[in-house]
């Protein structure tokens, strides 16, 4: 995995083409979908957990997503509404993590065998379907097709997505809680269940994803960059 190009570790290119991906049409945002699916598993997964019902997940193709579930409390609301980011962020370094311990064939396939269980019990929207199919069959073809560098590559290129996702999205929201303060998804819904402004929320949101980038940038980045 201690690839380098030009005399520059791999990582930092992923980590600029993943930058760039949402200002190419259609194909850029592709790739990026990867996190809003781990966004709304982690609204689902905790509302499971505390016991609620999930109705269905919602994946569009401009990343964005929604998760509707249904809680016996306002307490297990707030818990829902909190999991999104902070999920897509300990999956990021979950994925550093994995491809550190040199799991890279493990974590494509750990990621398809998700995702295709997230579609059967959850997804009820037709790009919902097609988004995921595809994705797990782009994964068969590279583990079946492909030598070891390409499955390097594509693993170390969907855990660099799946960081800078986590990022972008957190600061996304805080862009909108300023604008839109009644329009910025888990934030405006903390907001109603807690009476904390959105604002607030979106911040602990971007401190969290940071940090977490922050921590990945130390403990692997240095070891991927070497």
């Amino acid at each position: 995995m201690h690839r380098q190009l030009l005399g520059i570790p791999l990582v930092y290119y992923f980590a600029a083409l993943t930058i760039l991906l949402n200002h190419i049409p259609v194909f850029g945002k592709f790739f990026n979908v990867i996190n809003t699916v781990l966004h709304e598993f982690g609204h689902a997964l905790i509302a499971l957990f505390f016991q609620g019902e999930v109705q269905k997940i919602e994946i569009s193709g401009d990343t964005s997503g929604s998760t509707t579930t249904r809680m016996r409390s306002k307490f297990g609301n707030i818990l829902v509404s909190l999991a999104g980011y902070p999920f897509a962020a300990a999956a990021a370094y979950l994925s550093f993590h994995l491809l550190n311990l040199n799991l890279q064939t493990a974590y494509i396939i750990g990621l398809s065998i998700l995702f295709f269980f997230i579609l059967i019990l959850f997804v009820r929207n037709k790009y919902g379907w097609f988004w995921i199919l595809s994705f797990c069959a782009i994964n068969i073809a590279v583990i079946h097709f492909c030598d070891e560098l390409v499955i390097d590559l594509v693993s170390l290129f969907y855990a660099t997505t799946i960081t800078t996702e986590s990022v972008a999205s957190a600061f996304i929201l805080l862009y909108l809680s300023i604008t839109q303060p009644d329009h910025a998804g888990d934030a405006t819904n903390l907001k109603k269940f807690t009476g904390i402004p959105a604002l607030i929320w979106s911040l602990l949101f971007v401190a969290f994803s940071i940090f977490i980038c922050y921590t990945i940038y130390i403990k692997f980045f240095v070891i991927f960059a070497s």
